[in-house]
């Protein structure tokens, strides 16, 4: 990668981890793990989820992923609660 990035811990009761790079701006791209992920999880673990997120920042996916998170918000209201909380 280019620019190293910035690693940040998000407090969510959902244990989750995504990136967010802005393609042709100068600021560092973002790596984002919640509280609930480093909980669940083992430093192995982890460790593997932060690489795979680099994986996503560098065969630049994370235009994609942050365009298909956004369409797909709208439908997260319509799955039942169980279904949710498995994401």
């Amino acid at each position: 990668l280019p620019v190293a990035p910035d690693l940040y811990i998000q407090s969510s009761p959902q244990a989750n981890a995504y990136t967010l790079a802005l393609q042709g701006r100068d600021t560092a791209p973002i790596v984002v793990v919640t509280s609930t992920l480093l909980e669940r999880c083992s430093d192995q673990e982890v460790q593997a989820i932060i690489g795979h997120e680099l994986g996503h920042l560098k065969c630049e996916h994370s235009l994609y992923l942050t365009l298909g998170g956004i369409a797909a918000t709208p439908l997260r209201g319509l799955l039942p609660g169980a279904v949710i909380d498995s994401l």
